[in-house]
């Protein structure tokens, strides 16, 4: 889905933004890096670490423009930042809570909460000894192959339905 060039230059002011935040908060020169609008599934955004790359998802921006830009994207430049100060360290860890709190003064949280039930992906249920549960095609095919899925909740296998 093309993103919209308005849209695109805010989300790349954003990401500018973050960077400038954090060179000052940190009294250093970061490297800014490539920026794409290809993320697909579910997943909001994604920072590519050794190929120095944010992914960003158009459709969840377009329907979450102002909650995605204050958080997924510096959610993401957060990634990035720690990738570039302190090298491989746990990916929420300590160092990228501090850059989300202290620089981004924003919460330091994993994952979004966005309505992705309208992105047109197709699921596949399964169910277990307490719910239906929509897998993903890769999921679904890598069940086929024999992986074994549990439920979080009730931890039985899930069973296609």
């Amino acid at each position: 889905m093309p993103l919209p060039a308005l849209n695109k230059q805010l989300l790349l002011a954003r990401v500018e933004q973050c960077y400038r935040l954090a060179e000052a908060a940190l009294d250093k020169k970061l490297v800014k890096p490539t920026v794409l609008f290809n993320q697909r599934g579910r997943i909001a955004g994604s920072a590519l670490l050794q190929r120095h790359t944010l992914r960003f998802h158009p459709k969840i921006y377009l329907q979450n423009q102002q909650h995605y830009l204050t958080h997924v994207v510096a959610h993401e430049v957060a990634h990035l930042i720690v990738w570039q100060c302190y090298g491989r360290v746990a990916p929420h860890g300590k160092e990228w809570q501090t850059i989300m709190t202290a620089v981004f003064k924003l919460p330091a949280e994993r994952t979004h909460s966005y309505d992705t039930d309208n992105l047109g992906i197709k699921t596949f249920d399964y169910q277990c000894g307490c719910q239906i549960i929509k897998l993903s095609t890769r999921r679904h095919n890598n069940a086929l192959k024999g992986t074994k899925y549990i439920c979080r909740g009730c931890r039985n296998q899930l069973i296609a339905v």
